[in-house]
This record gives structure tokens, sequence and C-alpha cells, in this order.
């Protein structure tokens, strides 16, 4: 499962850490499974008007435990009409009891394997998902689809809903007679029903083992693809299908065609073939992930498809590996439990990185591995960092965050780095093999690695998957007196405080063009390397093969900096080098900044981090160097360019942007120039953006810019019309940016009443946004619509967030009542220091003779009599403290 990949901050990051586990989480182990499901049989008739199924599911069952004689089945508000077991002479009735969630049927204790069949109707409130059309949305396609995962199929068949229970499966499902049907395995039936020639029965088959959260039904109009088949070392080929909206076949190829390649690629790499007989994606309409890597047969959303502007800087080639490389980690093998879910997320999250290395080299996948470097802290340090194998949740959605897919990417990247191309994939080939069609969990990975290498991996699993946190690292380099001396600290406080085990290697360059490589492990808090040199170095870089994923700051002098992003041999190395000098305001770094941006000959990824760091630079020079390229060629050059243009509020900026904003061939400059014509917060940048607001886009990115744009303006008076863009009938993406934006407003009410409205939204996604949206307003009104809406919920990532919502805003309230509290203090104390003071000027006051207010010569002697009293008073309060310290002593 891929979550949807976003441009633009959806607002859930918190500037303050917080922990992960809510209070009232209890910690969830796997269940016990005395009986198995070994195969399962749907027999389906949807009822598309009402949103409703009719259906009989035949499960073959095996007996585990010796002795248990219950059974127990997810089946989630079903209307139960008949159970049986089902033998050859006579069906028997079933003893069962029902409590709306789960079936609970005796078993006989003679009884070694059993077939029971249970015939039910239900209207799923989950898992099962009908679209229609409708008023404000007339373009809807007809469509049903499912989605499974987590615990999400019990809502639509009865099953033991777990992970680790697989099972083979088939199903049979009559649709309209011009609908299409995609469902696990082969299509071994497809044909009109004999008596009702408007209906059309197929029957899917599936022979090898997947667990409930991996059936699949799509049915609705699509135009199938047959791209060539993938072609395998074992001799097999394998069918390669795509279905797409009538109208989008152009835009399928463009995304999904590397689909074979994919598929050979992965085969030889990792030595273990493709596991099934053919592998279909369909892409469908609101679906609630990015991608679904459901046995045979991926579901995607409908942003899949690119079109030709789309197409210029973006590539669906890492959303069709990450669903494709689950076929064999998460189908072929599966996690015991949730705790374990990285072991299918993480290696699909690494394996999008495996393919555009194939694809496009080296510093392409060294860039992916850097941004999910940089998407993981963003939650570590905003949000809460926990372990990545981690049983505290409440429900298993919880887990599926940047813990689990982008640091468990990491963790597989560094253990490539560690053992090398040969020994890595080779352990995990083993891995696969060991637990074909059954389930692993993290130690068996850890040991088929270790049996591969005849390394000990048990310290870096240790820190790097059961414990919270990462390095924090700061190296500093100075060179004197013939030696080079390289300190590296590790700075991370906390839970991860303790120090990590880490390769401590550098590359140095001598001016004679000479390298020179030094490695040492080490494990403590400060590391100090010292090397004899004859010359100062010309250039030095730290963890040249990015080794370690950890945030590292370099403390280098600006020559070795300079030379390093200019001729590092690695991506990674150039990056932090370009980093670095954007945090010295000096010409000279600017200036070398300013060469790389320009530099058409560099990497795009490097010249996109220059531009970030000129951005970061708020100074006239910086701001020549960025207007200078934003007519790069290179189009993700001129995002970032626009984006970093934003930071400077100059009217050049404004003219430099608008025709970015409004012309650009890539809808995604045209999204981040408007975002910076908002920042730049200059006249004449609010018409610009108004003006875009009803420009089409591919997954309405301009629409979302303009907006975002307008919200930076933070004009009070645009409130009315950010209000207006929140509503149902615009395109999703444009509406969760109206509605983030309505988040920056914390004084109006009118929004944040507009945002409660919004939190009975059907978008899950766009729920969340609104949480997030209210959490941003801060205000306490809100925790009471959010808690209501918390009763009723019933997408757990929403009430993930809902839950974390409620606490941000009760802290917000405790603290403001401490201070509250606090400021009421202070009052008093200056309340009684003031009757004090009042107490002790009033006796001079009645003996003073009243002043006349007509001479100004009486006021004066007044005061003298009143401040010659008071320093009598003063001198009589010093001696009665004098006599009581003598008591005391």
């Amino acid at each position: 499962m891929r979550n949807a990949k976003f441009w633009s901050c959806c607002g859930a990051c918190r500037s303050t850490p917080s922990r992960f586990v809510l209070p009232g989480t209890a910690r969830r182990y796997e269940r016990s499974c005395p009986f198995r499901v070994e195969h399962l049989a749907l027999e389906l008739e949807l009822d598309i008007p009402q949103r409703r199924v009719e259906g009989i599911a035949s499960l073959t069952l095996t007996r585990q435990s010796p002795t248990e004689d219950r059974l127990k089945l997810d089946a989630v508000g079903f209307e139960l009409e008949r159970l049986c077991w089902v033998h050859e002479d006579a069906d028997v009735p079933v003893d069962f009891s029902y409590d709306g969630h789960v079936i609970s049927v005796a078993v006989p204790r003679a009884s070694e394997s059993a077939q029971l069949e249970i015939h039910y109707s239900v209207t799923p409130r989950k898992g099962m998902y009908f679209l229609q059309p409708d008023a404000e949305v007339p373009n809807r396609p007809e469509q049903v689809w499912t989605q499974c995962q987590d615990e999400d199929a019990r809502y639509f068949f009865p099953c033991i809903d777990a992970p680790s229970v697989k099972m083979t499966s088939e199903l049979r499902v009559t649709v309209p007679a011009d609908w299409t049907v995609l469902s696990n395995g082969n299509c071994v039936e497809a044909g009109l029903v004999s008596d009702d020639p408007t209906r059309k029965l197929f029957h899917f088959q599936l022979a090898r083992p997947h667990p409930s959260y991996l059936v699949t039904l799509v049915a609705g109009r699509f135009s199938l693809l047959e791209d060539r088949a993938a072609v395998l070392a074992d001799g097999r080929s394998i069918p390669v299908r795509y279905y797409v909206p009538a109208g989008r076949e152009a835009e399928a190829w463009a995304s999904l065609g590397k689909t074979p390649q994919m598929v050979e690629s992965f085969s030889q790499r990792l030595g273990v073939p493709f596991p099934y007989d053919s592998y279909s994606q369909i892409v469908v309409s609101d679906f609630v992930f990015g991608g679904m890597e459901n046995t045979t047969a991926t579901t995607l959303y409908e942003y899949a498809l690119l079109d030709e502007r789309a197409q210029l800087d973006v590539s669906m080639d890492d959303l069709v590996a990450h669903e494709l490389a689950h076929q064999w980690f998460g189908d072929l093998v599966t996690c015991r439990d949730w705790s374990h879910a990285w072991l299918n997320e993480g290696f699909a999250t690494f394996f999008e990185h495996v393919e555009r290395e194939r694809q496009l080299g080296r510093d392409e996948y060294d860039w992916g591995v850097l941004a999910d470097l940089a998407s993981y802290l963003e939650e570590a340090k905003g949000r809460y960092d926990r372990p990545i194998v981690c049983r505290d949740y409440q429900n298993p959605i919880d887990l599926f965050d940047r813990h689990l897919y982008e640091k468990g990417g990491l963790v597989l990247h560094m253990l490539r780095r560690e053992l090398g191309d040969e020994l890595f994939f080779g352990g995990v080939g083993d891995y696969l093999r060991s637990h074909s069609d059954g389930v692993a969990e993290t130690l068996e990975l850890q040991r088929a690695l270790e049996t591969r290498s005849g390394r000990s991996l048990e310290r870096f699993f240790d820190e790097w998957v059961h414990r919270a946190g990462h390095p924090e690292l700061t190296v500093s380099a100075s060179y004197e007196d013939e030696r080079l001396t390289v300190t590296l600290k590790q700075t991370q406080t906390g839970a991860s405080e303790t120090p990590f085990s880490l390769p401590f290697e550098l590359e140095l360059v001598t001016h004679e063009g000479v390298t020179l490589r030094v490695r040492k492990n080490v494990t403590e808090a400060v590391a100090v390397h010292v090397i004899s040199l004859p010359k100062r170095p010309r250039s030095l870089a730290f963890d040249p093969d990015f080794r370690v994923t950890a945030p590292h700051k370099l403390e280098f002098g600006a020559d070795w900096l300079t030379a390093l992003a200019t001729e590092g041999r690695s991506l990674r190395c150039r990056v932090a080098a370009v980093q670095a000098l954007g945090k010295r305001d000096e010409h000279a770094s600017q200036a070398a900044l300013g060469r790389i941006l320009a530099d058409a000959e560099a990497p795009w990824m490097l010249r996109v981090e220059c531009a970030r760091a000129l951005g970061s630079l708020p100074s006239p020079d910086a701001l020549k160097l960025l207007l200078g390229q934003t007519s790069a060629p290179h189009p993700k050059v001129r995002r970032a360019v626009a984006a970093a243009l934003g930071a400077f509020r100059r009217p050049e900026v404004v003219a430099a942007l608008t025709p970015l904003a409004e012309q650009d061939p890539s809808w995604l400059v045209q999204a981040d120039a408007a975002r910076a014509l908002g920042r730049s917060r200059q006249p004449g940048a609010q018409a610009v953006l108004l003006s875009l607001l009803d420009r089409e886009s591919w997954a309405d990115v301009v629409r979302a810019g303009a907006l975002d744009g307008l919200a930076a303006l933070r004009q009070p008076e645009l409130l009315s019309t950010l209000r207006e863009y929140t509503r149902y009938g615009l395109p999703t993406r444009g509406r969760r940016s109206a509605i983030a934006a309505l988040g920056h407003f914390s004084d109006d009410r009118q929004s944040r009443e507009r945002l409660e409205e919004l939190l009975d939204d059907a978008d899950p996604h766009l729920r969340i946004d609104v949480v997030d949206a209210l959490v941003e307003q801060g205000q306490a009104a809100a925790l009471a619509p959010l808690t209501r809406r918390e009763a009723r919920e019933p997408d757990d990532r929403v009430v993930r967030r809902l839950r974390e919502a409620r606490r941000s805003l009760e802290s917000a309230g405790q603290a403001a009542l401490g201070r509250v509290t606090d400021e009421l203090e202070e009052l008093k104390r200056r309340l009684r220091e003031l009757e004090l003071g009042v107490a002790r000027v009033a006796p001079a006051q009645m003996l003073t003779p009243k002043a006349d207010t007509g001479s100004t010569a009486r006021r004066s002697k007044s005061a003298k009599a009143d401040d010659k009293t008071a320093k009598k008073r003063k001198k009589a309060d010093k001696a009665d403290k004098a006599r009581k310290s003598g008591r005391r002593a």
C-alpha cells in the first residue's frame, strides 16, 4: 500500500515532538488461531443503487488446536440468513452466536477439517465502496471497489481478518452486462447470466495463499490494455494488463508502460521469479490510497494517469515499483502481524529507489534516499518518533506512517551498503524462499542476512529497528601542523541519546588528485580521527558512500565545501556540502552556489539543492542568482527556483514569478510559482492568484498552489473566497488546500464553523486536513465537535488524527490555563506590594499638613517631609530585621 504523494504540506507537522502512544492504548499481540481457513470461495451479488451486498461465503477449515471447540470469524454488521456445515449427503445446521462483530461457531471436537457455508447480506461501512454520480459531481463514474488493508475485509465477507492467516481464494460476482471485473488470480469464466442477459458473471481463482486484506474486487466500465508479457528466467511468460477509464489509454501507456521491465528486473535482482501467473493494475476514482498491492491485481488512484504536461516532471514509476515489489514483500511473504509491517512497506519503498537506480543511475537513487530521509525526519522531529517494530497502537493503520515506509526503506538501504549487493540481495532472496507463501517477522530477515553474510547484525537491528530515534551528527575538521583532525559528534538527545554504532568514513582528495579513504567503526558520542598529511587536502568528504542515513552538519572550511560541492564523487556528499554552504552568509559561498545552479551539466538534483540554499540566504546576491535561472530548461530546477523566490519580498519577484505561474508548460512549476507569489506578500500577487483559481490542471495542482498562495497573503478579505473553495463538488486537491488555508486564520469564527461542518465530508483525506486546520487555529471551542466526530468516525486514519488533535488542543488549553494562572498570581503579588506601600505611606500622610494646590513651594515641602518620614520608617524596619535575626541566631 502506498499513501498518496502530495505536492504541498498538509499541515500535519507540529513544531514540538509528541509521543506516538496515545492515552488508553493497549499493547497488541498476534491473535491465537486454533482453526485455519485454507480456502475461501465467495459468491457476491451487488445491489449498486442500495450499496449493498448479498453473499455466500464458503470457508474450508482445518483444525490447529486439539482442544479448542469454537471458531471465531470477523464479520461486522452482517445480516446472517443461514449457516451450515457442507457434507456430501446433506448440509448440517451450525450452532453459532453473533454479536454484530464476531461470529462464534461451535466446531465438533472430532472434526479435523470442515467446510462452513455462510449466507448473508450487508451494507458495508468500510472495505467495499460504491461510487455513483450526483448533482454536484455528475461526471463521477459508477464503480465498486474494495480496500481491505488493514482489517476491513470483515465488513463485506466473513474471515479471520489477520495477516497471519493465508488462504487460496475464488470469487464469483454478478454485475451489469457492460461492466468489467478484476479480482485476484485468473479469470476462469466471464459470460452473460443465462436467465438475465442484462447481467454478467465473472469467476476468478487464485491457487496460492494470501491473507484476507489482499482480497480484491473492482467492478465498473474500464478499457482493458494488454502489454507485452514479462519473460522470466524460469521460462514463464507473465501477462501484464492495465484497466483504465475509457479515453485515458495514452496516459496509461505513459504512466504504467514500464511494468513488464520491472517484473523482469525485480525477478532477476531477487533471484526469486515473480510468484504469480499474471499481473494487472486497475485505475479507479476516489481511491483512499495511492495504490494497494492486492495479490496479482493492484488498485491505483486516478492521479496515476499523467497527461503530457504532468509527464514533464512527474513519474509514476515509483508508485508502480512500490506496488509491484509488494507481490514479493507482503503478498508472497506476509508480515506475521502488523507490528512487523515494515517487512512489507519498507521493502516496497526501498525498491522504488532500486528501480530508479536501474533506469536513471546512482545519483537518482541517492536523491530518492535523501528525500525519504527528509520525509522521515519531518515526522520524527515534528510529530513523534517510535521504534519501527512497535506493538503499542490502537488500530493497525496507526503504524502506516513515515517510520514504517521511509525509515524502513532507509534501514534496508543501510544494510545494502553495509553488506554489499551480492550478500544483501542474496540474503533477501533466501528470506523470500524460506517463507514463500507464508508469514515472517523481523528476526527471520535478520537471520537470513546473517546466515548469508556470516556477520552479526544484532546491534544494527536493535539500534535502527527496535529502538526509537536516530543519530544527529556534527562533523568538524581542521588542518594544522601537517595534521588533519576530524571530529564526529553524536548530538541526539532524548530516547536516542545513547550513541549509535556507526561507520566513520572519510574521503580525502589532495591537490595532486590522489584520493585517500579512511574508515573505522565508532560507538562513542565523540570520536576524533587524526591523519598525518604534508599539505592541506583539496577536499574532504564524510560518509561518501551514504552508509549512514542520519542528518549531519559539516563544519568545514569554505574551500573544502566549495570543492566538495563542485567535484564530490557522490551526490550525497555534494548535497551535504551545498547545504553547509547555504548556512554561510558570505559572498564566496553564494557565488559557488550560483555557479552550480547555472551549470546545465550539473545533476538537476544538485541544482535544486542550490536553489533551496540560496532561498535560505535573503541577500541581494542570492536574489540576483535565482532570478537569473527562472528560465532554466529543466522543469524541476525552475520549480525549485520559483519556490526559493518566495522568500524574498521584493517587487521584482512578482515580475519573475507571474509568467511562471500563468504560462509555464509544467503544472508543478505553475503551482509552486503561485505559492511563492503568496509568500512574497507583494502588491500584485493577489490578482494573479485569484486569476488561477479556475485553472484546470492534472490533480488540480495549480488551483491548490493558488489557494496556498492566497493563504500566505494573510488577508482577511480573502476568507470568503477560501471558504467558497471548500465546497463539495470542486476537485478534492483544491478543496484540501482551501481547508488548510482556513487553518491560518485563528480568530475567524465563520472559518472555524465551516471547518466543523466539513468534519462530515465523505473524503477521509479531506477530513484529516480539516482536523489539522482546526488544530492550527488552536481554538478550544473545536474540542467538542472533534470529540463528537471521533465517536462516529469510520476511518481509523482519521480516528488517529482526531485523537492527536484532541491531545494537542487539550495540552494547549492547559498551557494557556497555566499562563493565565501565572499572570493572575503575578497580578496578586503586585497588588500586595501596592497595598503594602500604601499602608506604609499612609501614617506619614496623616502627619503632613494638607498641601495648598495653588502653591508649588508647599507641595515641595510636603514631598520632602514624606521622603524624610519614609527614610525613618525604612531605618526602623532595618533595625527590626536585625533584632529578629539576632534572636534566630
